[in-house]
């Protein structure tokens, strides 16, 4: 008796989860022949957004920048530090120059593409970074004991009140500015708000019905998190990785600006900005234009696809 009692709690639990979400607990119906389709879990249940071409627009932006910049040597034969006397200060349009060159005669175009290297590299390793320690901290609060998850929130709260300059200026005076300064910075200032956003919704989703059987049958923590809880947190986790992306590439941009990212012998659009800064009033506006015009397009472009993700538009992938 006790274990058909058990059985039909079971089963009482599991209607009682359709009810609330009708057709989660059976496979959805293909169209045509009745035959139960494939249900999708984990990055595979993710919606992308299909309707809007805008959003398509968007992609295929972000696509071509990344192909621009993987593909640089095949799209320009300049070296993008090498210097050339007899063509400074080219406008654009110039024979062989599509974009001019700087006051040092080096190829724009050239700049242009290997900084894209440097740039998008930092955005996608500093929200790699920041997502995947989040996910791991919100992961471990929303599943750990009630001290473990106070001291997580709490640690979050703290550092979200401190100005990340300071927190550059510290690991500039530690390690140098470089490459590895501006992932750092971005990583250690971003982590918080994924982590919190992780922890709610896993949370959240910890007294559904469906969790509370799949403990009931015996699943450890570890199993219930991955298989149940991370993957019903994956659209919103997606959407605030998408927003890091392009937080990571505006502040490579503004740290380089300020001399404390990348090195200047390194090309990157910030760099860039920086060097371009002294000729605002000279005329030659394409030095600046051009790379503010790379950071602006990217960080447009991540953001209406992280918009997309957060609204949920679309059809199941």
């Amino acid at each position: 008796m006790p274990i058909a009692d058990g059985g039909r709690a079971l089963r009482k639990a599991a209607a009682e989860a359709e009810d609330q979400d009708p057709g989660a607990g059976a496979p959805p119906l293909s169209g045509g022949g009745g035959a139960p389709a494939p249900v999708t879990r984990g990055l595979l249940a993710m919606r992308i957004p299909v309707r809007r071409p805008g959003v398509w627009a968007a992609g295929a932006v972000l696509l071509a920048l990344a192909l621009a910049a993987v593909c640089a040597p095949l799209l320009t034969p300049y070296d993008p530090i090498a210097t050339d006397t007899a063509a400074t200060g080219l406008a654009p349009g110039s024979p062989g120059h599509p974009f001019g060159t700087d006051p040092l005669g080096r190829d724009l175009l050239a700049r242009l593409l290997y900084g894209g290297r440097t740039s998008l590299l930092v955005g996608l390793t500093a929200a790699a970074i920041t997502v995947g320690a989040g996910v791991l901290l919100g992961g471990i609060a929303a599943a750990g004991p009630r001290w473990l998850d106070e001291l997580i929130a709490r640690a979050a709260d703290v550092l979200l009140s401190l100005p990340m300059l300071v927190v550059v200026l510290a690991l500039a005076a530690v390690i140098g500015p470089s490459l590895g300064t501006v992932v750092l910075a971005v990583a250690a200032t971003s982590w918080m708000s994924v982590a919190l956003v992780a922890r709610a919704e896993l949370v959240g989703q910890r007294e559904r019905l469906y969790v509370r059987a799949a403990y009931a049958l015996g699943l450890s923590r570890g199993q219930v998190l991955r298989r149940h809880l991370l993957p019903g947190a994956l659209p919103p986790i997606a959407s605030i990785a998408a927003f890091e992306v392009g937080h990571a590439v505006l502040t490579e941009s503004t740290l380089s600006f300020l001399g404390l990212g990348v090195p200047p012998n390194r090309p990157s659009w910030g760099n860039l900005l920086t060097e371009a800064q002294a000729h605002l009033l000279t005329g030659e506006w394409y030095t600046v234009a051009f790379p503010a015009a790379c950071v602006v397009v990217t960080i447009l472009a991540v953001n209406v696809l992280a918009s997309a993700v957060a609204r949920g538009e679309g059809r199941a992938w």
